[in-house]
C-alpha cells in the first residue's frame, strides 16, 4: 500500500512569486487611481461652484434683491454668498457675513483640491434681480496632470461650465 503526503501550505518559492506579482499590479494601478481621484475633485469643485451660481441667481429673483458672491483665490481658496448689502462677505476672514436668508452659504477648497484662479482679480459677482444681469469673468479650477475646467458668466445672468483638456468630460454647455 502507498501513503502520499498531503501539500498543506505554500512553498517560499509561490509565495515571494505572488507577492512579486502583487506589487507589479499595484505599481500600475495606484497612479491610475489617483488621477482618477484627482479628476473628480476638480469636476465636483467646479460643479459646485456652477451649482452655488444658479443658486445665487434664482435667489435674486426670488427676494427681489442683489446677491452678490465673494471670492478669495489664495491658498486656500473660498467663496461666499451674500444678499445683504449693509455687510461684506468674506469667506476667509468673516465667513458669517456671507448668508443667504440668514444662512450661511461658504464653500471652501477642503475636499476639492483644485486651484482656482478668477478673471480679471478680484473678481465678484452680482446678481440682480431684474434680467439677472451680472459682471462678465471666468472662474478656472486647475489641476495639475488633469486640466482645468472653466465657470464663464456673461452679462445676461449666463453661466456656463465648460473644458477642453479634461479628458472625457463633456458638460452639457458644451466646449470654451
Amino acid at each position: 500500500m502507498r501513503h502520499y503526503r498531503l501539500n498543506a501550505g505554500f512553498t517560499a518559492m509561490e509565495l515571494i512569486v505572488t507577492v512579486a506579482v502583487l506589487g507589479i499590479l499595484l505599481g500600475i494601478a495606484v497612479p491610475s487611481f489617483q488621477d482618477s481621484i484627482d479628476k473628480r475633485r476638480l469636476i465636483d469643485a467646479a460643479e459646485q461652484l456652477y451649482s452655488d451660481l444658479q443658486y445665487a441667481r434664482s435667489e435674486a429673483v426670488k427676494q427681489n434683491k442683489e446677491v452678490k458672491v465673494s471670492f478669495n483665490t489664495t491658498a486656500p481658496w473660498c467663496y461666499g454668498l451674500d444678499d445683504d448689502t449693509t455687510t461684506t462677505c468674506d469667506c476667509a476672514n468673516a465667513p458669517g457675513n456671507c448668508t443667504i436668508g440668514g444662512n450661511q452659504k461658504v464653500t471652501a477648497s477642503e475636499g476639492f483640491g483644485p486651484n482656482l484662479s478668477i478673471t480679471p482679480p478680484g473678481y465678484g459677482l452680482t446678481f440682480r434681480p431684474v434680467l439677472t444681469s451680472l459682471t462678465s469673468g471666468h472662474a478656472s479650477f486647475i489641476a495639475s496632470g488633469v486640466g482645468t475646467i472653466q465657470i464663464i458668466t456673461s452679462g445676461m445672468g449666463r453661466i456656463k461650465l465648460c473644458s477642453d483638456d479634461v479628458s472625457g468630460y463633456k458638460p452639457t454647455s458644451g466646449t470654451c
